[in-house]
């Protein structure tokens, strides 16, 4: 391990907290390891250092940044893979699914930099990991404290990548809560299997129900449904597979799935949600 690789992805982490994988990586080193688990870091960090490195120095919002990205990361995950580093850390550790939920930040970290340097002054948009609102709800002691003095209390639902606007709401002039309202709510999975469809459908809905204008994804490396399940009735949006393939298959990462992901998903943050003139005026189209 070269400790300059090291150093970089500690400075990143301290410039970018919501560089979870890096996080992950920085925990693990200074934890209690098996032999093996030490080996592993030692051979994936300077692997791990050139893709972030990568990562963070493609500034463009195009196409041609998409594919670079996507190619260094394939060399990481395909690193991992042949070396079968992953396999080493627990399924807690959270040491592979912390890779997908990070790419996602990276994806569309230029976008959301950009929007913060154009509009934001206040500092109230936000994107990375984060505990989303789903609805809001009346708590009193009794009937006469609901009269009175009701609080409020917020349900959330932790999100493995939202861009978000930061709310302050309360009542009766108590100390206000704040919530995260995502315009867009993903989901990400190494793999989506037919109970953890169940609960990204359930999920949608209570996203959704906080915020109608929400596009809510799915994002997984690899799908794992029977092909007789139709996901079109929830209320998920769109589901990414991003290998193309099912759970026992390998294969890269495709550039392609990727651009659409981020395609759609800017188109969705830049287009009306609720002008219907403009809406019929430019498209046509209602909904």
């Amino acid at each position: 391990m070269n400790p300059n690789a090291l150093n970089y992805i500690e400075q990143a982490r301290q410039q970018l907290p919501q560089l979870s994988h890096a996080t992950n990586i920085l925990t693990k080193k200074k934890g209690k390891l098996t032999p093996a688990q030490k080996d592993a870091l030692d051979k994936l960090i300077d692997k791990y250092a050139e893709y972030l490195n990568v990562a963070l120095s493609l500034n463009d919002d195009n196409k041609a940044r998409v594919v670079k990205l996507v190619e260094s990361l394939n060399s990481y995950y395909n690193f991992l893979h042949t070396y079968e580093l992953d396999n080493v850390f627990t399924a807690q550790g959270k040491f592979r699914p912390t890779i997908l939920e990070e790419f996602l930040f990276l994806l569309f970290r230029n976008y959301v930099s950009d929007k913060i340097q154009e509009f934001d002054a206040e500092g109230i948009l936000g994107s990375g990991a984060a505990k989303a609102y789903t609805n809001i709800y009346f708590k009193a002691r009794d009937f006469r404290d609901f009269i009175e003095s009701p609080e409020i209390g917020i349900n959330e639902k932790d999100q493995n990548f939202a861009i978000y606007r930061i709310f302050d709401i309360s009542i009766n002039n108590a100390t206000p809560l704040k919530i995260r309202i995502p315009a867009i709510a993903i989901e990400a999975k190494t793999y989506i299997d037919k109970t953890m469809l169940d609960s990204i459908i359930a999920t949608a809905e209570k996203i959704k129900s906080g915020n109608p204008h929400t596009r809510f994804i799915a994002v997984a490396e690899k799908y794992d449904v029977s092909y007789g399940v139709d996901p079109a009735y929830s209320r998920i949006d769109q589901i990414y597979v991003l290998r193309k393939s099912m759970r026992k298959q390998w294969c890269n990462i495709d550039a392609e799935v990727v651009w659409r992901l981020f395609d759609e998903t800017i188109q969705h943050l830049e287009r009306p949600w609720f002008d219907i003139e403009k809406k019929i005026a430019e498209d046509g189209v209602v909904i």
